[in-house]
């Protein structure tokens, strides 16, 4: 006589495993997620960082750039966009693999106070947002056009400073030309922490900290 499972029994047991899965399958997604944005987070801050090193060594120290400054005129969205443009394409672009380029793009996000001009798309989807500021303010989007948009949560930002000015006004430092957000100031993970939970723009500076990793205690869900 052969013994085997009743069908009480397996739908029992198929009950059971989807209860487990419905329980743990939120937590496998986020897991995902995080695990995504780190890797795209990371690739984009090393190939920006090795993009300038490389620069650097045919072009001059990066404060010997020529980088035209903010243009706040009536018609400044578009000379931004040239100029942001030119300059990328002269320092940066040689050294980076992309898939396009657009000039005078509205940042989609509602968060943005201001258009950033140029849009950088990438091979895996990700872009990167440039307005000629100051500095060259990037906004980087690891997943790019899919929603949040969101910074703190799928949008994150970087700065790239020419001007030693600069470097002491907004990054806080002179020692790295690009970075993240007020870098030279925030002396501490915790104190990392603190800046990314009551302003979104400085998550990227905490990220640096935890070496492009999304611990427990990240503020932000993605």
């Amino acid at each position: 006589m052969k013994k085997g499972f009743t069908l009480a029994e397996v739908l029992i047991t198929l009950g059971i495993i989807g209860v487990v899965a419905a329980l743990t399958m939120p937590s496998l997604v986020q897991n995902y997620r995080k695990r995504e944005a780190a890797t795209r987070i990371k690739k984009f801050y090393s190939m920006m960082s090795q993009a300038v090193l490389l620069s650097t060594n045919d072009n001059g120290d990066p404060t010997e750039w020529n980088k035209v400054a903010e243009d706040s005129s009536s018609d400044s969205q578009s000379i931004n966009a040239q100029n942001g443009y030119d300059f990328f394409m002269t320092y940066l672009a040689p050294y980076i693999k992309y898939v396009s380029i657009d000039k005078a793009i509205k940042s989609d996000n509602p968060e943005d106070a201001r258009d950033y001009e140029v849009r950088i798309i990438f091979s895996d989807s990700s872009v990167v947002y440039l307005h000629n500021g100051g500095c060259l303010d990037m906004v980087f989007d690891y997943n790019g056009t899919k929603a949040p948009n969101t910074s703190g949560k799928d949008r994150f930002r970087f700065i790239l400073c020419t001007n030693e000015g600069f470097m002491k006004d907004i990054q806080g430092t002179t020692s790295k030309p690009f970075t993240t957000y007020n870098v030279g100031r925030i002396n501490s993970r915790d104190e990392a922490l603190n800046y990314c939970k009551s302003s979104k723009e400085y998550c990227s500076t905490l990220l640096l900290y935890d070496n492009w990793e999304f611990l427990k205690d990240y503020p932000y869900k993605l």
